[in-house]
């Protein structure tokens, strides 16, 4: 027939098949909107209860300089985050065009944006690369997972890294193996640019990018010839991002700041592990059977492969290799989907790198003085994870087993994510902080210690995102703005003066009550010097009121109401 329907049927099978195109594109956008509004709720859940803590503090005071003062701060003494905190300074800034104060919620936001955009750029690389369903896994996996939840609620560059780092890695397959390569070159190179930006770390990332592209080029696998073919344009984008990050990777150079990182053992590793599993043994072992298996699959679907080689080559070989080939070709062809394994093997590969190179060389590098082996820092190699996840469960061959399996992963994945808001408070500064608004009346004074630990930061970021009225007191003993230690890499004030009697006798004199602030004691000296000044202010001020938490102590003494007392 020519005709149907009145229409050729050429045309109308071209109708059909650009119909179905279009739902497909439908199909997946309206999939990507969902899985971005479900994790956006996860990463809205709770975002403002949770007290800011110092390294979220930190962020704060540096995002809410001038843009001079906040490019001299990268450039002299902080260039690891550089990229954040200039996107945080302006939210900040636009924000407050509507009069919006930085509280807890405000500052954590474009951090849940930038995970929940994550979550569906894991979907939609996993989709494109080891099919829907993985992409599916992986992306649910990743939206319940404690430990990216616990940046998606952070003042902290880590979820904007883990967008660009995911966006990276796209690009680069995209462009090694997919059409239009230029343009995905070019996403390559921006993302990977600003991802070095964002946090020094993603350098580790470029290394497993070049690693695997070494093996890809190497290896008989699909990908070999595409990747062959294209590697003058990944070194000619390897390159461009060389020489764009060059100057915060020269400022990095004397901006060393991880000095309080401890040289890992063996057991980081496992504890780090344990983290990603959202602290939940039973999700870890899960986790780790299903990668194992993602890897297994392929060494026994290749042992099989070269055995039916083998055998084809001289039949008499079949007797000599005994009955555990037999028994492993069985396996093979009775639970495993033998196509699927061989085409998913660049990139399991892939992800084999994406996680295992940053995890080893961080290791090794922090054997030595400069210590970079830490959960904040690993949690960009969360997503490879998960897709070995997936692609274990992939690997089976009957529809009801991974069914059964995708089901009991995310039901054990899920028991962490109550775990994680229960204890997603690392320090408590609000409470101590709006008790002493409450209780501080006009010339008060307020006695801050450990400042060099950020007692004065947290207690200033409260102030001013809860603002009643009052300011931390300038002439506070050992008192000095943290954008000063941040501009010369120094403390130009003596913060033991918080707890020297002499410089708390004078400071009393001056006012008629004095808080006296105790918080992030750093080791046992600091310790025993909070206590002598506490025990001098006990036995020379009367205690009038106090509040203590598991991260701050406040004590309100009277100071005139003494000095009366001692007169008569």
């Amino acid at each position: 027939m020519e005709h149907v329907l009145g229409k050729p049927f050429t045309q109308q099978r071209k109708e059909l098949k650009t119909s179905h195109q279009q739902s497909l594109v439908i199909s997946k956008w309206v999939t990507c909107l969902l899985i971005g509004c479900i994790a956006l709720g996860f990463n809205l859940y709770r975002l403002g209860a949770p007290s800011i803590w110092f390294d979220e503090a930190l962020s704060i005071e540096r995002a809410r300089q001038s843009l001079p003062v906040l490019w001299k701060i990268i450039f002299t003494t902080q260039p690891n985050m550089a990229l954040y905190y200039l996107v945080l300074h302006c939210w900040l800034s636009f924000t407050g065009l509507f009069g919006w104060l930085p509280t807890e919620f405000v500052v954590r936001f474009p951090s849940a944006i930038f995970a929940a955009l994550s979550a569906v750029v894991i979907y939609l690389f996993g989709k494109r690369f080891m099919g829907q369903r993985v992409g599916l896994v992986s992306a649910g996996l990743y939206v319940i997972n404690a430990l990216q939840l616990t940046y998606a609620q952070e003042t902290r560059s880590y979820s904007l890294q883990l967008l660009l780092v995911c966006c990276s890695w796209y690009a680069l397959l995209a462009a090694q193996t997919g059409k239009r390569p230029q343009q995905w070159w070019v996403c390559y190179t921006i993302t990977t640019t600003l991802a070095v930006y964002t946090q020094l770390f993603s350098v580790f990332i470029i290394l497993a990018q070049v690693v695997t592209s070494c093996c890809l080029a190497v290896l008989s696998t699909s990908w070999q010839k595409p990747i062959r073919n294209r590697y003058l344009a990944l070194i000619a984008s390897l390159t461009g991002v060389f020489v764009a990050t060059l100057p915060i990777l020269v400022a990095s150079r004397h901006a060393n700041k991880t000095g309080w990182l401890h040289a890992p053992q063996v057991s980081d590793i496992l504890h780090f592990l344990t983290a990603a599993a959202g602290g939940k043994k039973a999700y870890l072992w899960a986790l780790s059977l299903t990668c194992a298996l993602s890897v297994l699959s392929i060494f026994l679907t290749r042992v099989n492969r070269c055995r039916k080689c083998v055998i084809t080559k001289e039949d008499n070989i079949q007797k000599s290799m005994g009955q555990d080939a037999s028994i492993s070709s069985t396996i093979v062809m009775r639970w495993l989907d033998t196509e699927r394994i061989e085409s998913s093997i660049p990139v399991t590969l892939a992800m084999l790198c994406w996680f295992v190179i940053p995890l080893v060389v961080s290791y090794a590098i922090s054997q030595g003085p400069m210590r970079l082996f830490s959960t904040r820092y690993l949690v960009i190699i969360i997503p490879p994870l998960l897709y070995l996840a997936a692609l274990g469960i992939e690997t089976l061959a009957r529809q009801s087993v991974r069914t059964s399996l995708i089901i009991l992963l995310l039901v054990i994945a899920t028991f962490s994510v109550p775990s994680y808001y229960q204890s997603a408070q690392v320090e408590d500064w609000k409470q101590a902080t709006f008790w002493l608004q409450n209780h501080q009346q006009a010339q008060d004074g307020i006695a801050c210690y450990n400042n060099a630990q950020g007692c004065q930061l947290d207690i200033e970021y409260y102030i001013r995102a809860y603002p009643h009225g009052i300011t931390f007191p300038a002439d506070s003993p050992g008192s000095f703005p943290w954008v000063s230690y941040d501009l010369t890499n120094r403390i130009e004030a003596d913060p033991t003066q918080a707890v020297d009697p002499n410089a708390l006798a004078a400071y009393g004199a001056r006012h008629p009550r004095l808080f006296f602030v105790i918080a992030r004691l750093p080791n046992d000296e600091s310790v025993a010097r909070a206590e002598r000044a506490r025990h001098w202010l006990d036995s020379h001020y009367q205690l009038v009121d106090q509040i203590v938490t598991r991260t701050v102590t406040i004590r309100l003494y009277q100071t005139t109401m003494a000095r009366t007392v001692k007169v008569h």
